[in-house]
């Protein structure tokens, strides 16, 4: 089993996302909307300038996204 959750920032995420092909979406305030065009996925990322995501909301991101899991377990 791989290891825990690695701690990353909203911009960390995001430079994953575009990675896997995620699009910037559109904004609202400080979160971002970003989809996936090939599958239609679609996930929220809350800005919040420098601070670490919470584990909670950094996992469901990762997940629904379909982000392997070796991408953000360390």
């Amino acid at each position: 089993m791989p290891g825990r959750i690695r701690r990353m920032t909203a911009r960390e995420v995001q430079a994953l996302l575009a990675r896997f092909g995620f699009e910037l979406l559109s904004q609202k305030g400080s979160h971002r909307k970003w989809r996936q065009p090939d599958s239609g996925l679609v996930v929220v990322v809350p800005e919040h300038r420098g601070r670490a995501l919470p584990l909670g909301t950094l996992r469901n991101i990762l997940v629904n996204a379909e982000i392997p899991e070796e991408e953000w377990r360390g």
